[in-house]
């Protein structure tokens, strides 16, 4: 049986792979349903070449992109670091606002491009977009199970288990709803995971500022505003006896998730209220201009 570290560690990288997961998974089971809908299931081969690839994309993107991480110690580490968190987080942005433009609609979107592929006799077209759809969840999942990783110091193996766990969770979510046991809200469902990556993104550019200023390369204004790790502490567990288990737990949580941070400097503390709310009202604009 898995102990109660594992549990904490497994639960971060199990949670992101559900989410990205889901909503590939998703997308990808709108494709299938409009092709079986209109008796085209000839075509189901293209969107299955798209996902193999795409995951095979995905997977060289992982190994690549940690060795590189890896090649670095010191000074130059914390920088690298530091503009891998940062762009991480600039990718993640770039997402949020393309859920929030074509979330409302995405069905529709995606059936009438199915449909010009189709009828414009551009099938590769429809393995081109099932690519790109696959390939956008890979490389934003690889990026937050790595900032993840680095933010909450996650055993990789307890990284790759809770990620193959949590897309085994989303494919059969996804085969569920394909054969009609249950339906989703998709506009819904990709607006709740909006928020989510918002705060993500927010904790991962916010973070990466962290580095810079431990490299010594941003004037943190004033090094530390605060420090709760008596009450809130990032790590479990952090060897203090007299704090609660429970509240290690959530703070470890929260350090691997959302860049938690006990003991932030006052650039810190400006920067991500900030980044959160501009992201945050960037989003709901263009979620509300394009719901119209």
């Amino acid at each position: 049986m898995l102990n109660q570290i594992s549990l904490v560690d497994l639960a971060v990288p199990l949670f992101l792979a559900v989410r990205e997961g889901l909503e590939a998974v998703l997308v990808v089971i709108i494709i299938l349903l409009y092709l079986k809908k209109t008796q085209k299931k000839i075509y189901y081969k293209f969107v299955y070449l798209g996902i193999i690839l795409a995951v095979i994309s995905s997977i060289i993107f992982s190994i690549l992109f940690n060795m590189l991480l890896g090649g670095f110690s010191g000074l130059a580490e914390e920088v690298f670091e530091g503009f891998t968190f940062v762009i991480s987080g600039i990718f993640i942005v770039t997402l949020i606002l393309w859920i929030s433009r074509e979330g409302p609609k995405i069905r529709e979107t995606l059936e009438n491009k199915i449909e010009v592929s189709i009828s414009t006799q551009k099938i590769l077209s429809i393995t081109s977009l099932t690519y790109v759809i696959i390939i956008r969840e890979g490389i934003e999942l690889v990026l937050l199970l790595t900032g993840t990783s680095s933010v909450g110091s996650l055993n990789q193996i307890d990284v790759v288990i809770g990620s193959i766990i949590g897309l085994t969770i989303a494919i059969i979510i996804g085969i569920i709803i394909f054969f009609g046991f249950r339906s989703i809200n998709l506009s819904k469902f990709f607006k709740a995971t909006n928020l989510i990556l918002i705060l993500f993104a927010a904790g991962l550019i916010t973070y990466g500022i962290h580095e810079f200023i431990e490299g010594g390369v941003i004037n943190p204004i004033i090094e530390e505003v605060w420090n709760i790790k008596h009450i809130l502490p990032e790590v479990f567990p952090d060897g203090n006896t007299a704090t609660p288990e429970f509240l290690e737990i959530i703070g470890s949580l929260l350090r691997a998730l959302f860049g938690y941070n006990a003991n932030p400097a006052l650039l810190e503390v400006i920067i991500y209220p900030i980044l959160l709310i501009s992201i945050g009202l960037i989003s709901l604009y263009i979620w509300r201009r394009n719901n119209k």
